[in-house]
């Protein structure tokens, strides 16, 4: 799917703008004056995105003149989280619902806000570990060798305030690798609602899960496969549909006829469009379930209850059967064998 990774333009300038904020607040004008003179133009660069090397030294160039420890946070707190380009496509998306006064489940949220979050940058990979208490999300820099620590406490800020737009939830806590600069506290509690912890084995975000609920209706994914095919030209339908099953598994019913009406395409065009690239839908979604069971099972903390509703089936004895299909045996069996060995 990739073809080198990228930041949306959108970010560039807010990541200017913020630092020309910064500068004029710090009394430091003359050094942007200095440094922006530097910078690459945008319209050198067709279409909507500017490779992520260039943005990182970018970044990493501010920083070091700037000698400011929470630069990240002071330059992407600066912006509006409403004139992101994923913001607006969430709103576009689930305005409909959201105006109708429907609850949407907040994991439902996060997995949109996780999945889709290359749209705005692909600074950070962003892990989902979804436990019975708990969700996770984890971030790892893409490009290790010219990353600061600034791009990912903006990141995880960026990720933490998307979500609590749309759902008013805030992680309940906050985990940085780096060591902590001369810390000013209270940035932390301005930005992530909260005080992190440091030196710590992942960069994370800690979110106290919520029951997991099945929605009634109709989500319109289209505007977010649109946003994706016009920043991702090269992505297949099957990344596309793996994106969908990844985001609605649990909360809406996995089949062919409401992937097909979420993406504004009949069934029979979805249909010979994954047949040109030698799969099927039933053959996605089969590869989504049976590597998010694995994903559960390791956790140790789901039922096959739990499970059955995650991975969209209507009974458990369905989900059993289907486990003993694709494993040989059930899932406690699986447990012992495979997760809990006996040395």
């Amino acid at each position: 799917m990739k073809k080198g990774f990228s930041v949306h333009k959108y970010v560039v300038s807010n990541n200017r703008k913020g630092f020309y904020l910064w500068t004029i607040k710090s009394g430091k004008h003359e050094l942007f004056e200095s440094i922006s003179k530097e910078w690459a133009s945008l319209d050198s660069f067709p279409g909507d995105r500017i490779p992520l090397e260039i943005v990182s030294n970018e970044i990493n160039k501010m920083a070091t003149l700037a000698n400011e420890p929470n630069l990240g946070l002071e330059v992407i707190a600066s912006g509006d989280v409403t004139q992101s380009p994923l913001y607006n496509v969430m709103s576009i998306s689930l305005g409909p619902i959201l105006n109708r006064n429907i609850s949407l489940p907040f994991i439902f949220i996060v997995r949109l806000v996780v999945h889709y979050f290359k749209i705005l940058t692909e600074v950070v990979s962003i892990e989902l570990q979804e436990n019975q208490d708990k969700i996770s999300l984890i971030f790892k820099p893409n490009l290790p060798e010219i990353f600061s620590y600034h791009q990912i406490e903006g990141a995880m800020f960026d990720v933490a305030r998307l979500i609590a737009k749309l759902q008013k939830y805030w992680p309940h806590q906050i985990e940085f690798q780096h060591k902590p600069q001369p810390v000013n506290l209270n940035i932390y509690l301005k930005t992530f609602r909260g005080y992190p912890l440091f030196e710590k084995q992942d960069n994370k975000l800690i979110y106290n899960a919520t029951a997991y609920t099945a929605l009634d209706v109709s989500i319109f994914i289209n505007p977010f496969i649109n946003s994706i095919e016009n920043q991702f030209p090269e992505v297949s339908y099957k990344e596309k549909i793996s994106l969908i099953l990844c985001t609605t598994l649990g909360v809406l019913t996995p089949n062919i006829k409401h992937i097909a009406m979420s993406m504004n395409l009949s069934v029979k065009t979805l249909q010979r469009r994954l047949k040109d690239e030698d799969t099927s839908f039933n053959e996605i979604l089969l590869e989504e379930r049976k590597k998010r069971v694995i994903e559960y099972l390791k956790t140790q903390q789901f039922t096959s209850q739990h499970m059955s509703t995650l991975l969209g089936y209507k009974a458990k004895s369905q989900f059993l059967k289907a486990f003993q299909t694709w494993f040989g045996m059930t899932p406690k069996e699986y447990k012992t064998r495979f997760l809990n060995p006996v040395l």
